[in-house]
């Protein structure tokens, strides 16, 4: 199994605990320094150290027999040293309180929203909206704003896991979950009494593709119906022609568009992308501006998606219809009109095929829908 090994010179040691119940018990043993005691019965200076413990609630398999049991050990371990070298750090800089019950008694909400505050990854809008439904789960629960870190069980994180599936489609409940692991991951690394059961649960992504397409018919119907909004109106219609995400198109400057394609280096991967224009995006564009200045003019996301429902309500066209949807519908339209699925791939940014191949499996389904649906004769 994986072994503890502790140097004298750590502080704190990460040190194991045998139970009744076969395993081992991490934790950390602190050394707080020395002070000289007398000593009545032998008349003489003493030296008497002074060590504390904090216990990890974090557990070993002593005698793993399964892959599984071996993995659990080998990730859990990697945990305990991360924490530890963090209260290493602390010490260093003075600032580790050990016991530090203020960390017990704050509302982790407003923890998250220092997270959010501190985030340095251009995926923020993800841990945002991570952030926002945890609140809603907690107010629906709790029927309060405030929750404590030691109330962040495996129990609670699991029913907002659910919520999140309940709440939401295709792979975003998966995104936004990840996202709250790594705000509890944090939490803990911080010495909050966050449950360390949490960063264990099973995030599986599910498969297919559960936002709605439009189909070439319906992109007419909403390119002719009014949006309240020009400026949605002309983002969303360029998203459809060139496949970019809202993110991108948000921040997409002059600078990055020339006669015939845009150069794009992609929010979520960092994958740099060349998309050549076609007809449709290069009327969509209209007279060019300034280098640094923005292409298009957007409000908030979520101003962009409420115009972007009610602009498909007047174009008459009842589905499901989100902003990543203009994404989606550009790679099946694309599949559909007999693109091979690299140069799909390489449109979209994609790092492998992998993530391609959903949109194969949209083209399918479809197509035996339109087989299906054809009359049933008598023979």
């Amino acid at each position: 199994m994986a072994r503890v090994s502790a140097s004298k010179k750590e502080n704190p040691r990460l040190l194991e605990r045998k139970l009744a119940d076969g395993r081992t018990s991490l934790y950390f043993e602190y050394y707080l320094g020395y002070k000289k005691v007398f000593d009545e019965e032998s008349g003489k200076e003493k030296i008497k150290h002074n060590r504390k413990q904090e216990t990890l609630n974090l557990y070993l398999f002593a005698n793993p027999r399964t892959k599984k049991d071996r993995k659990h050990n080998t990730e859990t371990l990697k945990l305990a040293r991360s924490i530890r070298q963090k209260r290493e750090d602390e010490i260093t800089a003075n600032r580790l309180q050990i016991q530090d019950k203020n960390k017990a008694r704050i509302n982790f909400l407003d923890y998250c929203d220092r997270f959010l505050a501190g985030y340095p990854n251009k995926d923020i809008r993800i841990v945002k909206y991570s952030i926002r439904y945890f609140k809603a789960f907690v107010a629906k629960e709790k029927g309060l704003d405030y929750i404590l870190p030691n109330e962040i069980t495996e129990l609670v994180v699991i029913k907002f896991k659910v919520y999140l599936e309940a709440s939401l489609n295709g792979e975003t409940p998966h995104n936004y979950f990840t996202k709250f692991k790594k705000i509890c991951r944090s939490a803990l690394e911080e010495g909050y009494p966050v449950d360390p059961r949490v960063l264990n649960l099973k995030n599986s992504r599910k498969e297919g593709l559960k936002k709605d397409i439009l189909l070439p018919d319906e992109i007419q119907k909403l390119a002719s119906a009014k949006c309240n909004n020009k400026e949605v109106k002309r983002a969303f219609l360029f998203c459809l022609n060139t496949g970019l995400r809202f993110c991108d198109a948000e921040v997409l400057t002059w600078r990055q568009v020339d006669e015939s394609r845009i150069s794009v280096t992609q929010s979520k991967t960092q994958e740099k992308v060349f998309i050549d224009l076609n007809s449709n995006a290069v009327k969509i564009l209209g007279e060019r501006g300034d280098g640094a200045e923005s292409v298009f003019n957007l409000p908030s996301f979520t101003t962009c998606l409420l115009q972007l429902k009610s602009w498909t309500k007047k174009a008459k066209i009842d589905k499901n219809i989100t902003w990543h949807s203009a994404r989606h519908s550009f790679a099946v339209n694309l599949l559909i009109h007999k693109n091979d699925i690299k140069t799909v791939s390489s449109l979209l940014g994609h790092t492998g095929l992998k993530h391609t191949e959903k949109y194969t499996r949209v083209v399918d389904g479809m197509k035996k829908t339109a087989v299906n649906s054809l009359p049933e004769i008598e023979i």
